[in-house]
Order: C-alpha cells, then sequence, then structure tokens
C-alpha cells in the first residue's frame, strides 16, 4: 500500500513536504482554498525546488473556484518543473465553495472540467463557455505541452464513483464519510485519508500537543455538521450554538476558520477526548499500525496522511514509523531487534 500526506499549504509547506520525501512518503498533496491557505501552486512550486521524487498535486480544484484554462496552464507549468511526478484531484468542492457562499457542484460539471482539463493537457482545444479555448505556450515559455498528468478525482459516494471510474485515473476519498459506503466501487485506484497523531507512551488524549495536532481534523466534523461523524454530539451542538451567534450572511466564513489547520479560540474548548477519538485516528504506535494494515485489507491504492499542528516533522515522523516506510521502516524493524 502506498503512503503519502496531504497538507494545507503555508508558506513552511514545500520543506515539511522534503522531510515528507526524505521519510519515504511517496505522495504529498495539497488543498486549495486561496480564503485562508497559502497559494496551492505556489506551494508546489516551491517544493518541486527542493525535491526529486515525491509526487506532488492539488487535492482538489474545481471547476468554479478557477477557470479551467487557469488549471491547465498551472498544471502544465508544474509538470514542467516537476516531470512525471505531477498529479492533480478535481472534486466538487467543500471548504473552498461554502467560502464563496456557495455549495457543492453537481457531478456533471465535474466530469466536464475533468474531460476539459485532459484535452487542454494533450494540446487539444476544447470548447468551453461558448469559446474555443487552448493552451499556447511557445518554446521560450518553457513549458512543456502536451503533458502527461494523471487526474483523479475526489468522490465520496456513488455518483462521484461513477464519475472516477469513467473520467479519470483513481480517486482521493475518506472512509469515514457519511456516504463513503454506499453504492459500489473499486478501491485499487483509490488514495483513502487518514487524520490523527501517534501517541507518545503514556500521553493523554487532553494535553495540549495531541489537542494542537488533532484539533483541527476533530473540528472538521464540527464543520461537516449533521452529516458528520459527531452530529448530534454535545460538542457539536455547541459549536452550533457558537455559530448561531453571527450574521447568517457571513456565517460560513467563521464556519471554516482555521479548517484543517488550526483550532480557533471557540473550537478548543470542545475538542475533548471523545471527539478526538470519534473524528480521527488517532492512537498508540501500534493502534495505528493495525488501523493502516486493516486498510490496506480493503485493497485500497493508498493513504494520504494529513499532519497537523506546529510539529508537522514530528508527525510526518512518528506517522511514518507506524507505516513502515523509508528509514522509519529500518529504525522500527532495529528497535523490534534489539
Amino acid at each position: 500500500m502506498n503512503i503519502g500526506c496531504i497538507f494545507p499549504p503555508t508558506i513552511d509547506t514545500p520543506d515539511h513536504i522534503a522531510v515528507a520525501e526524505g521519510l519515504g512518503y511517496e505522495y504529498a498533496y495539497v488543498y486549495d482554498s486561496p480564503s485562508f491557505l497559502a497559494d496551492a501552486w505556489m506551494t508546489l512550486a516551491r517544493a518541486a525546488e527542493r525535491t526529486s521524487t515525491i509526487k506532488i498535486g492539488v487535492s482538489v480544484i474545481t471547476p468554479r473556484l478557477r477557470h479551467l484554462i487557469a488549471n491547465a496552464g498551472a498544471v502544465a507549468t508544474l509538470a514542467t518543473l516537476a516531470p512525471g511526478r505531477t498529479e492533480v484531484v478535481v472534486g466538487s468542492g467543500f471548504t473552498s465553495q461554502l467560502m464563496l457562499g456557495e455549495g457543492p457542484l453537481r457531478w456533471a460539471e465535474v466530469e466536464d472540467y475533468v474531460n476539459g482539463l485532459r484535452s487542454l493537457l494533450r494540446g487539444e482545444d476544447v470548447e468551453w463557455g461558448g469559446a474555443t479555448i487552448g493552451l499556447r505556450h511557445g518554446d521560450l515559455s518553457g513549458v512543456r505541452i502536451p503533458a502527461e498528468v494523471p487526474i483523479r478525482v475526489a468522490a465520496h459516494g456513488p455518483k462521484g464513483y461513477a464519475v472516477a471510474a469513467r473520467a479519470a485515473d483513481g480517486m482521493v476519498t475518506n472512509l469515514d464519510h457519511h456516504s463513503a459506503n454506499t453504492g459500489a466501487a473499486s478501491m485499487d485506484k483509490a488514495l483513502v485519508t487518514y487524520f490523527g497523531t501517534v501517541l507518545d507512551k503514556g500521553e493523554a488524549l487532553d494535553c495540549d500537543r495531541v489537542i494542537d495536532a488533532t484539533g483541527p481534523a476533530a473540528a472538521f466534523q464540527l464543520h461537516i455538521g449533521v452529516q458528520g461523524l459527531v452530529g448530534g454530539t454535545a460538542e457539536a451542538k455547541a459549536y452550533e450554538a457558537h455559530l448561531a451567534s453571527f450574521p447568517e450572511g457571513a456565517r460560513h466564513l467563521e464556519t471554516h476558520r482555521g479548517h484543517l489547520i488550526e483550532v480557533t479560540e471557540a473550537e478548543r474548548p470542545l475538542i475533548t477526548p471523545a471527539l478526538i477519538e470519534s473524528a480521527t485516528g488517532t492512537g498508540t504506535s501500534d493502534e495505528v499500525a493495525a488501523a493502516l494494515s486493516q486498510i490496506a485489507a480493503s485493497g485500497v491504492q493508498g493513504v494520504l496522511y494529513g499532519p497537523m499542528g506546529p510539529d508537522i516533522p514530528r508527525e510526518l515522523e512518528a506517522f511514518a514509523r507506524c507505516a513502515g516506510i523509508g528509514a522509519a521502516a529500518g529504525e522500527a524493524k532495529a528497535g523490534a531487534a534489539a
């Protein structure tokens, strides 16, 4: 099973991606939410200069956030900087769409976007928005067209699974999503996300380090609302009451403040041990290793680990040991032999 990672991009993320490559991670994806995260494409361009083997890409781009031609040009540029290791994931949108005051898009629109992106990267012209568009990079631009780039789809239910099967080279999913297990889908080309921290020996779930490292993922389930893993809990009800204090027209901006990157002051009292256990895969080294073995048994292609908190290298290294990859695998075997 492949082991990769996924980040909310920050100014430090290019260095973190270099750390991940050194630890043996095979993928490094970043989110695309320009309203509160560092720019995804700039982040990956900087990461390309610091790495040589790890696959890098955005997860996800959406049809409404940037015009098709803008994303196609960005993908082609990154593929020139990191040939043979650039990937991209297209989705219907969650946070990036909601931060615009809009909901997720129709799957037909996502499929059209995947097909249009693939055609543009091949050097073909496409009809889009009532006009013919195409990439016209000349030799002096340095950008190479055509660009062969794997395109995945982020999907959590039957409609998304069907789009991935028809139009994409694989998918990214979350096995804990409320609709992830509805409808038949082949998982052999799926990368599944994993959030949580590896506990130090004797470490409590309510200590500051654990809250910092798991809180963003736990709060994510609060952001989802009733469809999340913790819908109806005391923590979820308290979060709903907090949001109700904001004007309805701006509530979507507060819902996703710090989304998957940091714990806000309003959220911190709600990051209880019960919430962490329900919303994340946090556990001891043995527990996380066992969870990864169970995921591998489901036949997925790989796992994308989402490290969070102020010490990303620590999170990456601890998870790498549990996953048995790279130098961490050798250290684990040496420790077992001793």
